[in-house]
């Protein structure tokens, strides 16, 4: 724009890599078989020699591939993979950047950064095609039930009546499983404010400040291999149950990094003479972050979920109802926790005596505008070079400490966010104490 004003827009498109798993995929039942040479049967006679040597002919397999059994199969859980597998999600980045020449060589920049995620690789559990759908829960403790007992919901005959009624009711009543192999079902969404200023080190000080303001959606919290540690769906068939904010999201983070030369010593502002080998020449650093707390996913145990059903169950968020009894504490109960989130504003889902839960949910996988404790820490150092030698203007002695937290600050966070546990809600504390480090080396 001009000298000092720059604008600046980025935008980029890049697809997840094609999964090449080869045989690998572990649907391939009926494809392969075992031949087994037993240890202890060498053909030579003596039981420590190998089973099998690779001039032998290799062994006969028993039967013929493939196996079209269409029952081989039953009461297990096997994978498949859906005729769009190989169909590859992609994610989409974008940028708009202003950048300002402000005075003292200090730069302001500003910028909008986001990105979208379209068909990741994601959660495993949505990709289980013999589930059942959440609404079935409000059939209750029957569902638990054997078949024999009720009979009308045999699915077919021959079917194993001491299965449960709600495995006769799965898609697939025949096999206890049915999921899709590297399933591409979530998206993402990403979007922040991130402002930076930074002042080259020049009449004394130099600093970076960063501040990000941002919210991260998805389904889940790990794309790939990451997701399958990702808890299970409240409903297979719903997903919008699970979209959210990330528990990796942090709105707000700032961090400040500066470096300052005092001002005392030899052609500086103050000169002191003889008192400046001890008094000047010291440099002063301090990193600082500050950043939102932790969110906080909320559970429930103790449910008895019928096989078939997703287990994710959400406790209930009631609404009108403080979900806070006030700000996060700053002092905090060691031993015993302090309250935070208010045990009156949710609840546990409806259940039959024998804990079926009848419905989902009615709260988030993570809380959208409640979170723990914010996170505050300090690093802060002053070293000093001594020369030790007129001739040799490189050669130096440096001394210099570095004191870690030191305003002794603890880490507070909320211990157990399951609903009805005697703990629910309250913050406990962690960590605390300064640490400081002297350290000194020849500089040559």
């Amino acid at each position: 724009m001009n000298t000092k004003l720059v604008l600046r827009a980025g935008y980029g498109m890049t697809n997840t890599p094609a999964i090449c798993n080869n045989w690998s995929y572990g649907f391939d039942y009926g494809f392969n078989g075992i031949v087994n040479a037993l240890a202890g049967t060498s053909p030579t006679g003596f039981v420590d020699d190998p089973a099998i040597y690779l001039r032998q002919p290799y062994p006969s397999l028993q039967g013929s591939l493939p196996n079209t059994d269409p029952s081989s199969a039953n009461y297990q859980t096997y994978q498949t993979t859906a005729r769009d597998a190989n169909r590859p999600g992609y994610m989409q980045n974008y940028d708009f950047t202003v950048q300002y020449q402000l005075p003292e060589q200090t730069v302001l920049e500003a910028a909008y950064v986001g990105n979208k995620g379209t068909r990741m690789w994601g959660k495993y559990a949505f990709s289980e095609l013999d589930g059942l759908p959440s609404k079935m829960l409000s059939m209750g403790d029957i569902l638990n039930d054997p078949v024999s007992l009720h009979p009308q919901y045999t699915p077919y005959h021959g079917f194993n009546t001491s299965l449960t009624v709600a495995q006769a009711l799965r898609p697939y009543p025949q096999f206890f499983g049915v999921q899709e192999a590297f399933p591409y079902n979530t998206d993402s969404n990403y979007s922040s404010l991130q402002v930076t200023a930074a002042k080259r080190l020049t009449t004394g000080l130099g600093f970076l400040a960063a501040y990000t303001f941002s919210k991260a959606i998805g389904y889940v919290d790990g794309n790939g291999p990451g997701a399958y540690y990702s808890p299970a769906p409240q409903d297979y068939y719903d997903r919008r149950l699970e979209r959210s904010v990330t528990t990796f999201n942090y709105p707000q983070d700032f961090k400040l990094t500066w470096v300052y030369d005092t001002p005392v010593g030899k052609g500086r502002r103050f000169d002191l003479g003889w008192a400046n080998h001890i008094v000047g020449g010291w440099q002063l650093a301090t990193i600082h972050n500050y950043r939102s707390g932790d969110p906080i996913a909320l559970f429930q145990a103790g449910l008895n979920i019928p096989n078939g059903f997703a287990s994710g169950i959400e406790p209930d968020s009631l609404t009108g109802v403080p979900k806070t009894l006030g700000g996060a504490p700053t002092k905090v109960d060691v031993l015993y926790g302090t309250p935070y989130l208010n045990p009156a504003a949710f609840s546990p889902t409806p259940v039959t005596p024998n804990g079926v839960p009848l419905r989902v949910g009615t709260a988030p996988r993570v809380l959208p505008n409640i979170r723990g404790p914010h996170h505050m820490d300090e690093t802060f150092r002053m070293s000093k070079k001594f020369p030790l030698y007129k001739q040799k203007e490189n050669t130096f002695f440096r001394l210099g400490t570095t004191m870690t937290n030191p305003f002794n600050r603890t880490g507070r966070y909320v211990a157990d966010p399951g609903v009805g546990d005697p703990n629910f809600g309250q913050v406990f504390a962690n960590g605390g104490g300064r640490t400081i480090q002297l350290d000194a080396r020849v500089e040559f």
